[in-house]
């Protein structure tokens, strides 16, 4: 794939199927279960719908959206894009007629990705490597969101409201929304239930990450939609927290014992990278990371 990883990553028979599921009564999610289990999240208000990320394909998202807007009557007025990904980017097309939104440094990423990464050139080669995959990559198209926030933004529909914050964690641009009417978060991939956390984006921020756990565990949290894995409980993003300081203490000790990135003692943890690099590539961007920080 353009990204890191084959979408057909075990050389599968093709299945893009997804999973409609009800988190609450106005919240649901559709899963992708073959690509390391991704969520999108949807937020069912009065007069609208809000959409959380679109799903790796645009096939997919289309049907993702034929579905919400069938079944409770209501037009989907805005779709939040957590971050860059390509697998939280590459479905928008179905949803380009309405508001596409994200953090100011989302814009600025994909606009860069857009340039740089994600060319004409790139997914040709990318068909090449995966011809079985070709007609699903020929629908997606690569839109840049006309609308930005800093910190936070709030969309209210009469008594419902959706919050989005600013993180800059898992990427420079993720942002993650809460739905404090049912006490719903969307964590996008700050939280990737049941797999060793994604570090390792050379645009993000372990410090940043830690604060937005800091902050989230301040709301009143009864799901945490991840942006991959299962729904979990608030105390997973404690169990996170806790991890990642460990795994930042582990680092700085190395650091101060002039160890190199392969010589950190990583702490414990339940859960099992979805990808062999992922640890070793996390301990060379943390130790490059802590070797230059400044608070």
């Amino acid at each position: 794939m353009i990204n890191n990883k084959s979408i057909n990553m075990n050389k599968k028979p093709i299945d893009i199927s997804i999973e409609l599921k009800e988190v609450s009564p106005h919240a649901i999610i559709a899963n992708y279960k073959d690509y390391f289990d991704l969520n999108a999240g949807v937020v069912i208000l009065d007069n609208f719908i809000i959409v959380i990320d679109p799903l790796l394909l645009p096939r997919q998202a289309k049907e993702f959206r034929d579905k919400l807007e069938k079944k409770y009557g209501l037009p989907v007025k805005y779709l939040f894009i957590t971050h860059y990904h390509s697998d939280h980017v590459f479905g928008v097309a179905p949803f380009k007629d309405v508001e596409i939104f994200g953090c100011y440094d989302l814009i600025e990423n994909l606009k860069e990705k857009k340039e740089k990464a994600w060319t004409e050139e790139a997914f040709n080669e990318w068909k090449k490597s995966e011809p079985e995959y070709a007609q699903f990559i020929d629908e997606i198209e690569i839109i840049i969101p006309e609308k930005g926030f800093d910190k936070k933004r709030v969309i209210t529909d009469n008594a419902l409201q959706v919050e989005f914050y600013y993180s800059g964690g898992h990427t420079g641009c993720s942002s993650y929304a809460y739905f404090p009417n049912e006490k719903i978060l969307f964590a996008g991939d700050e939280i990737a239930a049941g797999f060793w956390p994604f570090i390792s984006d050379p645009t993000g921020d372990p410090e940043k990450w830690i604060k937005s756990f800091e902050f989230m565990l301040t709301l009143n949290i009864e799901a945490v939609v991840p942006g991959h894995g299962p729904i979990v409980k608030k105390n997973y993003i404690k169990e996170e927290l806790t991890f990642l300081n460990d795994l930042k203490n582990a680092v700085l000790k190395a650091i101060s014992e002039n160890k190199e990135p392969k010589e950190i003692n990583v702490p414990k943890s339940a859960y099992k990278p979805a990808e062999d690099w992922q640890i070793p590539r996390a301990l060379d961007f943390l130790h490059n990371y802590y070797s230059n920080y400044r608070k």
